[in-house]
């Protein structure tokens, strides 16, 4: 090691994320919360947590809660799928007309 070293030489590095990536990490900022979960439930994300090369028992959380968003949003598309397949189907439409007309006749 030298006695002394020139500081003035040294390059300062980049600070933060590469601007390429930004936009990537700035969709996925996190905020601190305070969230009361059941025990069972905590324990066994942290019990997943321990396995070799497992996450963190928060971010098996998290990704678990992403997973749920993702399925439900398929859910309603596929619903939305549905809904306008029956609509379109004039057997479906007729047989509801005569359900009502039945319930109504009453």
């Amino acid at each position: 090691m030298k006695p002394e070293y020139d500081l003035k030489k040294m390059k300062v590095k980049r600070r933060g994320v590469l601007p390429a990536f930004r936009k990537k990490i700035e969709d996925h900022t996190k905020d601190r919360i305070t969230i009361l979960l059941d025990k069972d439930v905590i324990e066994h994300f942290k019990s997943k947590a321990k396995d070799p090369g497992a996450f963190p028992y928060q971010t098996q959380i998290n990704q678990a809660l992403r997973n749920l968003i993702a399925q439900s949003q398929d859910d309603s598309e596929d619903i939305d799928e549905i809904k306008a397949t029956l609509l379109n189907d004039k057997d479906f439409i007729n047989q509801i007309a005569k359900l009502i007309r039945k319930s109504h006749s009453k």
